[in-house]
């Protein structure tokens, strides 16, 4: 912990580090081995003890976790207040109740969830009534879309179906205000920002990772995973410009070509295009 907080420190004095907020954005835990998650999704997958670990670490580091919306509102004046950071969990997965929950209220601290509410309810995934329990002790719940699908590939009326319908759920069913959108696969291109601020959302999470800035229509976020280690944790807290150059590159190589292949030859919708509001 010693060397940690060393790092921390030289960090939080230096002129280098990055402005912004860190959002980090978890999906799945797990109490023992992923027999039962599919090869593709294991990446995403923390143990519970290595979430447990990273709470630790922002007690330690004196970081104070803060909800979205106190993120977004404060604005600049959250700038001046470096040990700041946001925790946030993408896909309503059951374990974000069986044990996410119950180490964030250990650990004094609150989260947003982002949900879709055609998958409540449906194994594997969040209740209403877990939802309703974890609103009550500091929990918020936000939008994933109504399905999770990708919001680029759906032309504006199924669009703004998708989210007008999750945030109307929501706020009907849980008394609480939706402010937020996460997109599904961090598919997200200016469209979608348009109809959700159309729909009355503050803001859209992306999984552009790099420090948010407060008050900004797109809330870039911190993507943790199994395999992101220990000192990588400490740098993406601390704002290291390296850490965050390092995974804003293969972010590129990811995404560009991507980008130039379907701006060249569109291909079909993706598995999963078809959505429930469509087959209703």
């Amino acid at each position: 912990m010693a060397e940690s907080q060393l790092a921390a420190n030289r960090f939080e004095e230096s002129s280098l580090r990055l402005r912004g907020v860190p959002v980090l954005v978890y999906h799945g835990l797990a109490e023992r081995e992923m027999v039962n998650v599919p090869l593709r999704e294991r990446k995403y997958w923390l143990q519970n003890g290595q979430f447990k670990e990273h709470l630790d670490h922002l007690h330690n580091l004196g970081f104070q976790v803060r909800r979205l919306e106190e993120l977004w509102r404060q604005g600049a004046a959250l700038l001046r207040q470096p040990s700041r950071a946001v925790i946030t969990f993408d896909d309503g997965l059951s374990s974000a109740y069986q044990i996410a929950y119950p180490l964030l209220r250990e650990a004094g601290m609150e989260a947003d969830f982002f949900v879709n509410p055609a998958t409540i309810g449906r194994p594997g995934f969040l209740t209403w009534a877990q939802m309703a329990e974890m609103q009550r002790g500091g929990m918020s719940f936000q939008s994933h879309s109504y399905d999770h699908v990708y919001l680029t590939w759906l032309a504006k009326g199924p669009l703004e179906q998708q989210l007008r319908r999750s945030k109307q759920t929501l706020e009907d069913r849980l008394g609480q205000q939706v402010d937020f959108l996460s997109v599904p696969f961090g598919e997200l291109n200016e469209r979608v920002v348009q109809v959700a601020r159309q729909e009355g959302y503050l803001a859209v999470c992306s999984s552009w990772s790099w420090p948010a800035r407060p008050g900004s229509s797109v809330v870039s976020r911190v993507g943790i995973d199994r395999h992101t280690t220990l000192r990588e944790f400490i740098r993406l807290l601390t704002g290291s410009p390296g850490t965050y150059l390092i995974r804003a590159a293969k972010g590129c190589l990811k995404f560009l070509p991507k980008r130039l292949v379907l701006r060249l030859r569109p291909s079909p919708p993706p598995l999963g295009y078809r959505t429930s509001l469509e087959e209703k």
